[in-house]
């Protein structure tokens, strides 16, 4: 690496950046013995991306809930009166998926 400013606050980062990649990988080679590298490889940048401490949730939306439902709906009656509250459905299920074990 050719850096111009390089200051010790930089070593530091650049030290600690090494030093997690290295233990994401021997984790990696720790849970994969008999994986190949480039598979390792993978699993370590998986690793360092979970422990970023980004949060990757996700919620359904309305419009999303009653799109997978209603391509699964079936009835017998053309007329059905069925009646849908998606936004509390929505909130339950999104509730649901964020419980912690």
């Amino acid at each position: 690496m050719a850096y111009k400013r390089r200051s010790r606050e930089f070593e530091e980062v650049c030290s600690l950046a090494k030093m997690r990649v290295h233990v994401a990988y021997r984790t990696a080679c720790a849970l994969l013995p008999d994986a190949d590298d480039r598979k390792r490889v993978r699993i370590a940048r998986k690793i360092l991306t979970l422990c970023d401490g980004r949060d990757r949730c996700f919620t359904i939306t309305e419009a999303g809930l009653r799109e997978i439902v209603m391509q699964n709906w079936q009835c017998i009656d053309r007329e059905c009166p069925s009646c849908f509250f998606w936004e509390p459905m929505s909130r339950q299920i999104n509730a649901y998926f964020a419980e912690e074990d």
